[in-house]
């Protein structure tokens, strides 16, 4: 007879004893779909390794503002431009190949792989946004006059190693295409190289007599224009001047923005045109978030001037239900839901746009509704099938309905965002891991916002499996 220890006897009891509860365990739910991530991961991989600059005389490693989907290399040629895309603003120089890098026309791609470092414990994302960075802050500014060639009408070149304005711009044209709001990045790269193009951009727009912060008289005196008379372009100004005063400590760009927020002060608490009002919103967002920059004196003036073009805006007689667009223009002009163009935006653009004033300080509960009104548009509406859609234009519809499903927690809104994002995948990255430039189009090109797609495709695969210990960066920036 075997002897089994007393511990062994008592636990085969207790086994006996106890009752089969298998059967009972709540089934595990299932995962929701989610083919967006491995695309978005193809489309890094293969700008990392096909689509950044190793031509000419140095290799940059910049990111190309256009390719060839099918050879995955350097367009050779000049294709159409998808539809409201002005032959001025895309990354080539006139009648030549599209053979530009444009850094600004990149910004949510290096955004987006930042995030997907974040998500795939794996640098080369990361390492590859930054070295491209700090490459074109220290490799590629004017040695006159300090400025970048980015932004509106100008690229970098990287056959030539050189600038090169675009189709019928100056050289020394510089408007910004998008807010930076990558500074901090930039001067935690490269702080020296990040201080002299923001230097460089005060005196760009100095009297050309007095050497003072210009006011637009000075530029008409000289025959001139001014890029800060347009409250969009002057916010994008006192955003970076902020962050370079908040890490130099130079006081000459603390007097920028004070000569430049006092040029709307005024301006902005008065009666206004609808197209100032939505520029006003931009300078809007870019006063609230240069306020965390500067002292209190100028920080109070910056959030007052913001609070004023928010009462400007919300006071509009808005109609989306009836119109289904913002007012955009004069005489009562709207936005468009699915067509865009540079300079025009979209009702989910405007949108989104009322998402980043309502998340960063805004009191008016108008945004809010306005948000909801908007994205209730696109659930019951689909672009056209004879339009040229830009990836741009879908990604904000996109990050649009995801911000009404945080807000109001209905599902119907993560559902639309899953379709479109669907519709998205076979519109846009099929046969290629490079997304077209526009459903009309065979080429890539960043310009019409493929790396805001990319983002908002992010964005969805983190809501629909309930991610949070990485945060997608808001795709609001397209303003």
């Amino acid at each position: 007879m075997s002897l089994r220890p007393p511990i062994a006897i008592g636990l085969a009891m207790l086994c006996a004893m106890a009752p089969a509860r298998s059967a009972e365990l709540p089934k595990a739910a299932p995962v929701p779909a989610s083919p967006f991530l491995p695309v978005i991961y193809k489309y890094a991989d293969t700008l990392l390794e096909r689509g950044r600059d190793t031509f000419g005389p140095i290799s940059t490693g910049f990111f190309l503002s256009a390719l060839d989907r099918t050879t995955l290399g350097l367009l050779t040629n000049r294709p159409p431009a998808p539809a409201g895309v002005r032959e001025t603003s895309r990354a080539g120089a006139k009648n030549g190949a599209l053979t530009c890098a444009n850094l600004q026309h990149d910004e949510n791609l290096l955004r987006l792989l930042f995030t997907l470092s974040e998500l795939s414990a794996k640098p080369k994302y990361s390492n590859a946004a930054a070295a491209a960075l700090t490459a074109f802050l220290t490799r590629t500014p004017s040695t006159n006059t300090h400025l970048l060639p980015w932004g509106e009408h100008l690229g970098w070149d990287v056959l030539r190693d050189e600038p090169a304005p675009a189709d019928g711009a100056r050289l020394g044209t510089h408007q910004f295409f998008r807010p930076w709001i990558l500074w901090e990045r930039c001067f935690d790269l490269a702080p020296a190289a990040s201080q002299q193009v923001a230097l460089g951009l005060r005196e760009h727009h100095l009297n050309p007599r007095t050497g003072a912060l210009a006011l637009q008289a000075d530029f008409a005196e000289h025959g001139l224009h001014d890029e800060l008379d347009d409250p969009r372009q002057a916010g994008f100004f006192l955003r970076t001047w902020a962050i370079a005063y908040a890490r130099t400590g130079d006081e000459q760009f603390l007097r920028a923005c004070d000569r430049l927020l006092a040029r709307f002060e005024k301006r902005i608490s008065g009666p206004v045109q609808g197209a100032v009002a939505v520029s006003s919103l931009s300078l809007a967002i870019d006063c609230a978030g240069a306020a965390h920059h500067v002292p209190k004196p100028l920080s109070a003036r910056l959030r007052t001037c913001a609070a004023q073009a928010d009462e400007l805006f919300c006071g509009l007689p808005h109609s989306l239900k009836e119109s289904h667009g913002f007012i955009i223009g004069s005489n009562l002009v709207v936005s468009r839901l699915w067509s865009a163009e540079p300079g025009t935006p979209t009702t989910a653009q405007v949108a989104l746009m009322c998402l980043s004033r309502y998340e960063n300080g805004a009191k008016l509960l108008a945004y809010r509704e306005f948000i909801h009104a908007a994205a209730d548009i696109y659930r019951n509406s689909s672009p056209p099938p004879e339009l040229d859609l830009w990836p741009g234009t879908l990604g904000h519809v996109i990050s649009l309905q995801l911000a009404a499903w945080r807000s109001t927690a209905r599902a119907e809104y993560l559902e639309r965002a899953r379709e479109l994002g669907r519709f998205a995948l076979d519109k846009f990255f099929d046969q290629s891991p490079l997304p077209r430039a526009s459903t009309k189009s065979e080429h890539y090109e960043t310009i019409t916002g493929a790396d805001t797609l990319a983002l908002a495709l992010v964005e969805l695969h983190l809501q629909v499996l309930h991610i949070t210990a990485v945060r997608c960066p808001s795709n609001s920036i397209d303003r």
